[in-house]
């Protein structure tokens, strides 16, 4: 087994990892296997207009999923710090109305508010 891995990085070989290298060269491998199977399907960004397929669409689309996702990400983020500052009754309630589904007249009952009040800390 070999002791040292490197990368050439423009121009220039670095050490690196085993990990990294083999990444590197697998990453470089599934670059020519798309671009053999383009040239072999006859694929190509031209192709692709000519043919009036929306690749303009379905990039713009690609880029809004991808927003969305990160958009979800922070905001859940924010959410998990503010539950910190809850009490345990409060998490409580949170995860029996959320996430196991219980009525808020059940959980009024349990924890003797009266359901408006229940609704209006709910908001």
């Amino acid at each position: 087994m070999r002791d040292r891995f490197q990368i050439p990085v423009d121009g220039k070989l670095y050490e690196t990892s085993e990990e990294v290298y083999k990444v590197y060269y697998k990453m470089g491998r599934r670059e020519r296997y798309l671009e053999e199977r383009s040239l072999k399907n006859e694929l190509s960004f031209d192709a692709l207009l000519n043919a009036e397929y929306p690749v303009e669409e379905k990039i713009r689309l690609k880029a809004r999923d991808t927003e969305e996702i990160v958009i979800t990400r922070v905001l859940i983020e924010e959410v998990m710090s503010c539950v910190k500052g809850l009490s345990d009754d409060e998490k409580s309630i949170i995860e029996e109305l959320y996430f196991n589904e219980v009525s808020e007249v059940v959980l009024a009952k349990k924890y003797w508010y009266c359901k408006n009040n229940f609704a209006i800390k709910k908001i």
